[in-house]
């Protein structure tokens, strides 16, 4: 099912890119609705195990940086609270010849998007197609565990 995700979100990326880049290129505005979101998580909290290639990490730490970046300048309040439960994390062990990297999110904010390149494009549509070539050639892999929180261990 997580590469069926990812299959989907890439191809999602892509006719999205297309499509703001034929508006840009046509000198007509984007539209002012917001696109149904490719990548939602609907657990209390989620864990996305990245494999990127081990000589592309400064390129995916670079995207990772965006979109930091995006969601600290956003306008939408949504994404602050988003950023406030993100964690990322960086392995000292490889999977299979690559490195991993971990996000934690909790909490999920239910129905918002999570995709990386979508959330970089709200903020720096230009140089997102950029980032986009960067992640792809980056990644080799991801795994998404979505998690229901059962109790808290503090009172």
């Amino acid at each position: 099912m997580s590469g069926y995700r990812t299959i989907v979100s890439t191809i999602a990326i892509v006719i999205f890119l297309s499509g703001a880049s034929s508006a840009q290129q046509a000198g007509q505005a984007p539209s002012a609705e917001a696109p149904k979101p490719v990548f939602t998580l609907t657990g209390d909290a989620a864990v996305i195990t990245f494999l990127i290639k081990p000589d592309k990490t400064a390129d995916f730490e670079l995207v990772l940086s965006r979109l930091k970046d995006a969601l600290a300048k956003s306008e939408n309040a949504r994404r602050h609270e988003q950023a406030a439960g993100w964690r990322v994390f960086k392995s000292s062990e490889m999977a299979q010849g690559n490195a991993v990297y971990v996000m934690r999110i909790d909490p999920v904010l239910k129905g918002e998007e999570y995709d990386i390149t979508r959330l970089i494009a709200e903020v720096f549509p230009v140089e997102v197609q950029d980032l986009f070539l960067k992640y792809k050639d980056a990644f080799a892999g991801r795994g998404v565990t979505e998690l229901t929180r059962v109790m808290t261990m503090s009172q």
